[in-house]
């Protein structure tokens, strides 16, 4: 399960690539101001620009840049290779996806309301 800000131009982005990529429909996903987010107890108090994006895997919960890399190695094939930027020490990975999350609605944009999914896509969210 992925947890992303449903407002974020960069996040919806991600998702699209994921839904895209993941040809065996194994990750479901849901937006951060979602039921299921609360019930996980995801940024409850915290303001949008402090959001992470957040991966819920048989290991746990993992945030920011390791939820992204973990992501891309779930999706295997030549996503592994990006992967391995895993083994950058934690800081150096989070102080770069914080430098692109501070700055993400300046630069890819914020919609007015959350996605919502196609049709197709409805069975791989959840609220």
């Amino acid at each position: 399960m992925i947890f992303f800000d449903g407002v974020c131009g960069f996040c919806n982005r991600f998702v699209d690539f994921v839904i895209r990529t993941d040809s065996r429909r194994e990750i479901f996903f849901s937006p951060v101001q979602g039921e299921t987010a609360v019930e996980f107890s995801l940024y409850q108090n915290e303001p949008p620009r402090e959001w992470k994006i957040a991966y819920v895997d048989e290991n746990g919960l993992h945030e920011g840049a390791d939820a992204v890399l973990l992501v891309l190695k779930r999706l295997g094939g030549c996503w592994n290779l990006p992967a391995l930027l895993i083994y950058i020490p934690r800081p150096v990975k989070e102080f770069l996806y914080g430098i692109v999350s501070r700055n993400r609605y300046r630069i890819f944009g914020k919609r007015d309301t959350c996605r919502v999914p196609s049709p197709e896509e409805r069975e791989r969210f959840l609220s």
